[in-house]
């Protein structure tokens, strides 16, 4: 996986947003290497948090809010680490039905809680 950033993080929030990403992605498609994002910072003070875009051949952008506090970053990189691994496994995605009745945005806010939870706990126990 490559991760490559665009806008300003600070370089402890960047190590952080990859560390994330290289826990998802050993969770989610351990198998796939060949994977490229694109990491946009946004400044938003409108309740946005991030989403994700296929761009093509295993690249994707993911834009996130760079005012967002650090559990909520967190939750947000795991949740868009959710749908990377949806695209990548070819779902098609509901663009019809309200938000948080699509069942990739239903099956991403579940995982990104459990994923959470377990990238915490590895990280109390130092198994990371």
């Amino acid at each position: 996986m490559l991760v490559t950033f665009e806008g300003k993080f600070s370089k402890k929030r960047e190590d952080f947003i990859c560390d994330l990403m290289t826990f998802a992605q050993d969770q989610l498609f351990p198998e796939q290497d060949d994977v490229y994002l694109n990491i946009e910072a946004l400044r938003r003070k409108d309740g946005y948090c991030g989403d994700v875009m296929y761009e093509d051949d295993n690249e994707f952008t993911i834009r996130l809010n760079k005012l967002l506090s650090t559990s909520k970053l967190a939750v947000t990189v795991l949740h868009e680490m959710v749908h990377v691994s949806q695209y990548l496994k070819g779902m098609v995605m509901d663009t019809e039905s309200d938000y948080h009745d699509r069942w990739q945005e239903q099956e991403a806010h579940e995982l990104e809680k459990v994923l959470w939870d377990h990238y915490k706990l590895q990280k109390t126990l130092g198994l990371s």
